[in-house]
């Protein structure tokens, strides 16, 4: 996966604006709210919303942890672009935006 392929995913669905935050992640956003965002500088960073089960199952994964400061509301962070499918990425980015819209 890479950043282009997520923007394609992210920016395929309704209403979705993307702009840089923090200098250094290109954010997705549906409603001024944060679905995904992905670093566009140094190591591979991608985080997203799921719900309990999703990251009860995902973070048991080599290359997903919970997103810090965020975890206790179902963020995580996918540290390795390979931890999951591309069919899998598709999938949880969308599950990622119905929750958050």
């Amino acid at each position: 996966m890479t950043v282009e392929d997520l923007r394609q995913i992210c920016i395929a669905f309704p209403h979705v604006t993307e702009d840089i935050k923090y200098a250094t992640d290109l954010c997705f956003s549906v409603g001024n709210k944060i679905f995904c965002g992905t670093r566009i500088e140094g190591p591979f960073r991608t985080g997203m919303k799921c719900n309990e089960t999703d990251f009860a199952d995902l973070t048991e994964r080599e290359g997903i942890v919970p997103m810090p400061r965020l975890s206790t509301t179902f963020w995580i962070r996918i540290e390795k672009s390979n931890a999951v499918s591309n069919a899998e990425w598709k999938h949880y980015v969308k599950k990622s935006y119905d929750i958050i819209l």
